[in-house]
C-alpha cells in the first residue's frame, strides 16, 4: 500500500488535559494511540502523488487562518453503518465553526477533487474505537464523561490549533511530512 496523506492539526493543551486525552486514546483506541497521538482531521486518506498541490495550497490557507482556540464538552458516540464499527469523539463547542471554515478552505482549489460530498464534515478528536456499534459503546461514552470530570474536566477540555500538519499513513506508521503555522491576525 502506499502511503495516504492527511492534513491534521495537533491541540496544544495543559499539560493534565493532554495526558487525560492520550489516556483516553490508550484505553479506547489503542490501534492509533501509539502511531498518532490526539488530533483533528481535516482532509482525509489523500493519493500520494497528491503531495505537492498539498503542501502548497495547505501553506496558502494556513497563512490565511488565524490559530482557533477550542473548548472540547460534548461526548458523542457515532455508528459507522458502512463498517458496523462505532467511535467516540469529543466535539468542539467553541471553535467548532471556525474548523469547518478551515475545512472548507482546504478543500477548495486543489483538493476539491477529493472531497466527498455526501459526507459531512463534523470537527471531531476521536477517542474511541470499537468492532461493533452496541449500548457498550454508549456506556463507554458515559465512563468517558465521567473520566473527564473526575480529571477536572468536566466543563470541558480547552485548547488552541496553531498549525496544520501534513502526516503519510502507511501500514506500519504515520510520519510527520510538514507542519506549517496558522498565522492570520484574529
Amino acid at each position: 500500500m502506499s502511503a495516504r496523506l492527511y492534513v491534521v492539526a495537533f491541540p496544544e493543551l495543559a499539560s493534565a488535559d493532554g495526558q487525560l486525552l492520550a489516556a483516553l486514546r490508550a484505553r479506547y483506541h489503542p490501534t492509533q494511540a501509539d502511531r498518532i497521538g490526539p488530533h483533528f482531521t481535516f482532509a482525509f486518506a489523500l493519493p500520494a502523488e497528491a503531495e505537492g498541490p498539498l503542501i502548497a495550497h495547505v501553506g496558502a490557507v494556513a497563512a490565511a487562518t488565524a490559530p482557533i482556540a477550542f473548548t472540547l464538552r460534548k461526548v458523542l458516540p457515532i455508528a459507522d453503518p458502512a463498517s458496523g464499527r462505532a467511535y467516540i469523539t469529543l466535539v468542539p463547542h467553541r471553535g467548532h465553526l471556525a474548523m469547518i471554515d478551515l475545512h472548507r478552505a482546504l478543500h477548495d482549489g486543489p483538493l476539491e477533487r477529493y472531497r466527498e460530498p455526501s459526507i459531512r464534515f463534523e470537527p471531531h478528536l476521536t477517542v474511541g474505537l470499537f468492532d461493533t456499534a452496541d449500548e457498550s459503546v454508549a456506556k463507554t461514552a458515559d465512563r468517558i464523561v465521567a473520566d473527564m470530570r473526575d480529571a477536572g474536566a468536566g466543563e470541558g477540555i480547552s485548547g488552541r490549533l496553531a498549525a496544520l500538519t501534513i502526516v503519510a499513513e502507511t501500514q506500519t506508521a504515520i510520519t510527520e511530512r510538514l507542519q506549517v503555522p496558522l498565522v492570520a491576525a484574529a
